[in-house]
């Protein structure tokens, strides 16, 4: 048995006994995301679990795009507030990943003979479920992130990975503007080989973004991350750290440029921007494509009810909700209610969620079993009609969930 790294006084030789490798490879997903900043949004939910689209949940497109691309071993590494998230998943069932080989695995920092450690980074989070991975004997280990959204065959990112002989293949996407700020982006050779990494916030990025869909072959992975686990100055990412180490050190680091959909909710307003981008006449990321379909736990509710007098234009709306009033360009989750003479604009609205009579919802997001009282006023009107591109308003409400707002009450703060 051959020893992977002598690089501390554990052993590690375990890490090489992977030796009958499936040609497909095992996936992890990382349910939060540290350097997001989604506010009232995620403060009793992981990311992964934050409603998205109206019925949909964030991590439902990280998994479907496995399920689709015929991947089907998958752990789901959560750390913080997961109670949600695990209610949502429901042992995989709406996925088809509730089986007794393969299917989806929760994984969660647990106590061992030698502690326990909460996760320091993603680096450190794939290191600690480094058993979850020996166990299931995978030639390569992708690891996808649950606050991306993007529409992929993993099949092309796989394919790439074997024929370029890679160590590891980094989905990338060209994008501009702001976004590139906050991204990290790479400049590659013509091959494709990635030969420089550039964080974010840096003076001059490179063309193409770092999409946080990484494919590790096994064996290098488990190097990598032994090294980083020892090295005290590493913020044990990643994107941030490990990467970076593997490029300079002269691994095969190519990149596989992705030209479908792609987002990157890292705030309150890229979420906000990428629900509305939904409403338009055609829209980027297609809900409706049958042959790729996102997959979701679906609740048990009644048809949505649209009352005589009421209107409904440019909008989404799931099961269970009642409308009297009217809805323009917003997006409402199972179960909402629009009272007679409510007005809801430019907004997203979760699940549960009461605007009774006379009350207006303008550029807002209202979270789950939020109750605007009579006449109320959330959010301040801001005129445009979104569409792709459009321009996020310079106000923009968010309503925690759970909150009532009184009766003929105003509110306009930011989140």
């Amino acid at each position: 048995m051959e020893k992977i790294s002598q690089i501390s006084t554990l052993t590690t030789e375990v890490w090489g006994t992977a030796v009958a490798h499936s040609d497909q490879p095992l996936a992890l997903v990382l349910s939060d995301d540290r350097s997001a900043d989604l506010g009232k949004l995620t403060f009793r939910r992981c990311t992964a679990a934050l409603p998205f689209a109206g019925k949909y949940r964030l991590i439902d497109f990280a998994l479907s795009n496995c399920v689709n691309s015929g991947i089907e071993t998958i752990g789901v590494i959560t750390q913080y507030q997961p109670q949600s998230l695990q209610t949502h998943l429901a042992y995989g069932r709406p996925w088809g990943l509730d089986r007794r080989e393969g299917g989806l695995t929760l994984l969660h920092p647990c106590q061992t003979r030698t502690g326990m450690d909460w996760y320091a980074g993603t680096a450190d989070a794939v290191y600690q479920n480094r058993e979850f991975i020996l166990d299931r004997r995978a030639g390569g280990v992708l690891i996808l992130a649950a606050n991306e959204i993007h529409s992929m065959d993993l099949n092309v990112l796989a394919a790439q990975h074997r024929k370029m002989k890679a160590d590891l293949t980094v989905a990338v996407t060209a994008i501009k503007g702001a976004v590139s700020s906050r991204q990290s982006t790479v400049f590659v050779d013509h091959e494709g080989r990635i030969c420089k990494l550039v964080p974010p916030g840096h003076a001059t990025p490179g063309p193409l973004a770092v999409m946080s869909a990484l494919l590790f072959s096994a064996d290098v992975l488990y190097r990598c991350l032994n090294e980083d686990a020892h090295l005290s100055e590493s913020a044990h990412d990643l994107i941030r750290d490990v990467i970076p180490r593997m490029v300079r050190s002269g691994d095969r680091v190519m990149a596989s440029q992705h030209t479908g959909y792609w987002n990157g909710l890292r705030t309150v307003r890229d979420y906000w921007q990428a629900s509305m981008n939904l409403l338009g006449e055609d829209p980027a990321l297609n809900l409706q494509d049958a042959a790729w379909p996102i997959r979701t736990q679906s609740e048990v509710r009644p048809p949505t009810c649209i009352a005589t007098g009421a209107m409904v234009s440019h909008s989404l709306l799931c099961e269970g909700c009642i409308i009297d009033g009217t809805v323009e360009y917003s997006l409402l989750s199972p179960g909402v209610h629009v009272a007679p003479g409510a007005v809801v604009r430019h907004a997203v609205v979760m699940h549960d969620a009461t605007i009774e009579e006379g009350a207006v919802v303008d550029n807002a997001i209202l979270d789950t079993e939020v109750t605007v009282g009579w006449h109320a006023r959330v959010g301040m009107a801001h005129r445009h009609a979104p569409t792709l591109g459009v321009s996020i308003p310079d106000q923009l409400t968010v309503i925690q969930a759970g909150t009532c707002v009184p009766a003929q009450e105003t509110v306009v703060t930011h989140w």
